[in-house]
């Protein structure tokens, strides 16, 4: 690469290190916001049973119990989240030499809206359908951009008779298949428990979801800067 070439490129790599921070910061805040949530949960929380929506509702799923602090922790929580998501989607719309940038700054702000959809209580008057909304559009659109990025890496790195199978093939294999499985059987099983009403799909539905949001913290992490 040419000393020209470094120079143009290198504002879009600060561009693209920055974005990353700010995914970084966005997974970050995303983990820990339901950590303290559960901390602050009035009541033990029953992993397996319950999805992480209870954390932020108004009372506690079981015994009725204020649930003040948890909530505001997860409205403040999945603010910023939001936030974040609405930085990166005006960065990538402002940056047109960013690869694919419109379709992912359309991504990042359904992901901005279904953020702020999450930070709602479920049982708040009147407006809480806008939680389910906003909590479904998070959980696929969140599952979705990472297995976007996990396959963008994967097609870049390794092309027909030009690479090596090495220890980072498989790792980014098995990232790239588990990301977009992990996303499937969520909806899988979330649907059907739902429509259904049987306990043992709601079951897998709420472990999914957990697996889900650990995989995307996972993927996020190992993010390449070429990749964003």
């Amino acid at each position: 690469m040419s000393l020209i070439d470094e120079a143009i490129q290198k504002p879009e790599i600060r561009i693209k290190k920055a974005i990353r921070i700010l995914y970084w910061f966005f997974a970050s805040i995303m983990l820990l916001t339901v950590a303290y949530a559960w901390i602050w949960y009035p009541e033990p929380y029953e992993f397996f049973q319950e999805f992480i929506s209870n954390l932020g509702a108004r009372v506690s799923e079981h015994e009725s119990l204020p649930n003040d602090i948890s909530s505001l922790i997860i409205s403040i929580g999945f603010g910023i989240c939001a936030l974040i998501s609405l930085v990166i989607a005006i960065v990538y719309l402002t940056k047109p030499k960013l690869k694919f940038n419109y379709w992912k700054s359309f991504m990042n702000f359904i992901m901005f809206i279904g953020a702020i959809g999450v930070g709602i209580p479920k049982d708040q008057p009147i407006i809480h359908p806008l939680h389910g909304i906003g909590a479904a559009l998070f959980m696929v659109v969140f599952g979705f951009l990472n297995f976007v990025h996990q396959r963008l890496r994967f097609t870049r790195k390794y092309k027909p008779a030009s690479f090596e199978r090495t220890k980072d093939f498989y790792l980014d294999s098995v990232i790239t298949v588990v990301v977009f499985v992990v996303l499937v059987l969520f909806i899988v099983f979330y649907a059907l428990g739902k429509l259904l009403d049987n306990s043992v799909l709601i079951i897998f539905g709420t472990t999914y979801q957990k697996i889900a949001l650990l995989v995307n913290f996972f993927a996020i992490l190992i993010l390449d800067l070429e990749d964003i």
